[in-house]
């Protein structure tokens, strides 16, 4: 029988191959915490450093909008003090490598912090992106945008690769690839697009009136699903989110907000959705997702937080908003 191999002694084309894979910096910096060899395999530099530019309309300044992007990720003690210690989520801002921030799902705010990766099992949850006028990212993000959506959404993209989506509060929905002069608007002028997302592979977007549009290549929109049987013309915006695999549209109306999953299979699609079970909805501008309240810390089950302009909490199950709680420090 073959001895094994150290894994100091891998070759360092395999090596090499194998740090093409890596997709985060978490996984990159794993990598490199092995051995001198696994190392020098792969540099720290290896994602790009530059944040890619892409043109914008709705100021009057020549700074180009510059892409920052995050990636939030689900953190597991391997030790915890207690046996019921739930996961928690931080945030890590791309530019600003092993700069670990916890997020508050309340406030959605962050505090930067120590960790010791050796300590929690690790893994990437979602992504975020937003719109900002330094190439630093310490600015505030640019208002007037829905949503960002990069394409590929992959950390391995070669910077002139890139591309965007912007859904504007306007309604606007527009395409540009790095370093363009002008922005290629998408869809009907006449009508007022929402939120995009990308399900199970492909681009989507909402309107005002709830329909769902497919965009396909080369940057045309196909109706996909109908409009909301009770969509409110003058809600505040409607969200698009994928949980456990469904499609959802969540309506923030002007009273409370409405909850709506599609299922393709019935003559009439949307579902009026009353109780989440255990999800908790988390809806923003530079992402959406949800969590599952009994394996995660600080949610509330059967409740949506909204974190983009006014952040709130709405409970389904009392139909009212709720005051938000501080998310004490656990690490």
């Amino acid at each position: 029988m073959d001895e094994g191999v150290e894994c100091s002694d891998l070759p360092m084309e395999l090596l090499e191959r194998i740090g093409k894979s890596l997709d985060t910096r978490i996984d990159v910096l794993r990598f490199r915490s092995v051995c001198n060899s696994w190392r020098s395999s792969i540099p720290s530099s290896s994602f790009h450093s530059n944040s890619p530019r892409f043109p914008h309309t709705s100021w009057s300044w020549w700074l180009p909008a510059c892409l920052c992007e995050s990636t939030l990720y689900r953190l597991q003690r391997l030790n915890p003090p207690t046996p019921d210690e739930g996961l928690l989520l931080i945030k890590v801002d791309e530019s600003n490598l092993g700069n670990l921030r916890l997020l508050d799902p309340y406030r959605n705010r962050y505090e930067v912090v120590s960790l010791n990766l050796l300590d929690f099992r690790v893994l990437e949850f979602t992504k975020a992106c937003s719109l900002k006028c330094q190439c630093n990212c310490h600015t505030p993000t640019r208002a007037g945008i829905n949503k960002v959506l990069k394409v590929p959404n992959s950390a391995r993209t070669n910077v002139n690769d890139c591309a965007v989506f912007i859904v504007y509060s306007t309604g606007i929905l527009s395409f540009a690839k790095c370093e363009d002069e002008n922005l290629t608007r998408v869809g009907d002028q006449g009508i007022r697009y929402e939120d995009i997302i990308v399900y199970e592979g492909l681009f989507y977007v909402v309107d005002r009136l709830g329909r769902v549009w497919w965009i396909r290549e080369p940057l045309e929109l196909v109706e996909f699903m109908p409009r909301l049987p009770q969509s409110d013309l003058y809600s505040w915006r409607k969200y698009l989110l994928d949980s456990c695999g469904a499609l959802y549209v969540v309506d923030r109306g002007r009273d409370c907000p409405k909850v709506y999953k599609m299922d393709r299979d019935k003559p009439e699609p949307w579902d009026l959705v009353n109780n989440l079970g255990d999800r908790a909805f988390v809806l923003g501008n530079d992402c959406c997702f949800s969590v599952s309240t009994e394996e995660f810390y600080g949610f509330k089950r059967n409740c949506i937080y909204f974190t983009d302009i006014r952040t709130s909490v709405f409970n389904l199950e009392d139909d009212r908003f709720e005051d938000l709680a501080p998310l004490p420090n656990l690490l």
